[in-house]
Formats: structure tokens, sequence, C-alpha cells
């Protein structure tokens, strides 16, 4: 004889509260069977046997018979929520990556507040190296070159391209030196950031796509309850 089988792949000995139970056993065996003929949305009645603690810290448990009503297609979401080995952001790691991220993003936004204060240079911005002849000898002095005229003067009332820093031990070229150094960090950041942003408006794609195609909550209702009473 074909061993039988639940029309709608429930787990009828978690249904009944019953382990080792047959299907064909099962107080929803017809119904369940008789489903397959039903569309998604039409309703039908099953029966579940629940189980609780009377009160905490006690091991006696009390059984209850419900009968509940639910659609086809809520009938369907729930068994695969039962059986199917049901995953979640957290499982999968979608959570951690995004907690991640977020402590990652404080991160980052705290170390931004290291800049103030601190000299930036402009884009394009260089220091140059020149030499002076005196009668003394030949010396090398640094000059603050911009690809336009940006800086404001020290003299006259336009702004001018070419600050002097003196050499290469004056605090003025050092800073300069740093200031440099700080743009083309933060350039780099800044290119590492837009990378980052492009992938997260792909990640939003995904979801909002994934969104579109979610299958509404699984719902039933509970029509009565009966307490099944022990047998001693």
């Amino acid at each position: 004889m074909p061993k039988k089988k639940c029309g709608l792949g429930f787990d009828c000995a978690s249904m009944m509260q019953c382990p080792g139970i047959d299907p064909g056993n099962c107080l929803n065996y017809k119904t369940c069977g008789s489903a397959v003929q039903l569309n998604p949305e039409e309703e039908l009645e099953l029966i579940r046997i629940q189980e609780e603690r009377e009160r905490e810290y006690t091991e006696q448990l009390r059984r209850t018979q419900e009968r509940i009503r639910l659609t086809r297609h809520s009938a369907a979401i729930l068994m695969l929520m039962r059986r199917g080995c049901p995953q979640s952001l957290e499982s999968l790691g979608v959570t951690p990556s995004i907690e991640t991220i977020a402590t990652q993003l404080d991160t980052i936004r705290t170390l931004t507040t290291n800049f103030d204060g601190q000299y930036i240079a402009p884009p394009g911005c260089e220091l140059h190296v020149y030499n002076v002849k005196r009668p003394s000898g030949t010396y090398s002095y640094y000059k603050l070159t911009a690809e336009r005229a940006v800086f404001a003067p020290s003299e006259r009332e336009q702004q001018v391209r070419v600050i002097h820093v003196s050499h290469e031990d004056d605090a003025r070229c050092i800073e300069a030196q740093l200031g440099i150094e700080r743009r083309n960090n933060l350039t780099q950041v800044r290119t590492l950031l837009n990378n980052a942003t492009a992938l997260l408006e792909e990640v939003t794609r995904i979801l909002e796509l994934t969104a579109t195609i979610n299958s509404p909550t699984a719902t039933l209702e509970v029509i009565d309850t009966e307490e099944i009473l022990p047998i001693d």
C-alpha cells in the first residue's frame, strides 16, 4: 500500500503534537488531500494541537485543540516556515554586515574630525623647488603653486597662484607638504566612498526588487479552542 502523505506537505507529527503519527491518522488528512483543488486564496479549515506550560517553572503542559481557518496560500507559507529550514537576515549574515557598515561609518565620521583646523591644499596644488644664487652660494627654496590664482595675496589685492614657503626645513614648507598629503589622502577616501556608495545603491536596488516579489504575511484565524484533558 502506498505510504500516505499530507496533501499540503505539513509535518503531521508537529501539527498534531504526536511524534511518529502516520499522516493517514492526522485529523487534517482528508482536508489537506482535497485542498489541491482550491485556488491559492480559497480558505480551508484545519485542526492543530498546541502545547504550553500551565505556569512558569513547571513541567506540566496544557494541551489544546484549535480549529483554524486560512487560505491555501497561507498554508503553503506556514508549511515552509515550519519545515523548510527558513533563514533570516541574521542567519544569512545580512544584519551583521549592515551593523558592521554602520559601525565603520561612525568610525569614519569620528576620524574626519581629526582634520578640523588642519591645512588641506587645494586640488592641483603642488610644491615646486627653485634655486637662488647668492654670493655665499646657491640656495634651494620652495613655493606652493596652484593651477590658477586661488591663494590670498600678502600685498596685492588680487588672488595669486604662488605662495613662497622658504626652504624645506621651514615650518611653512613642512605644513604645505603635509597639506598636500592630506588632500591626496582625502581624495583617495572620496574615491573609495563613491565606490562604496555605488555598491550600496546596488544593494538598495536589489532589496527594492526583492520587496516587489515578497508574499503577503501568512495569516490564520482561530475559530475555536478546546482543551484536551489528560487521561489518568
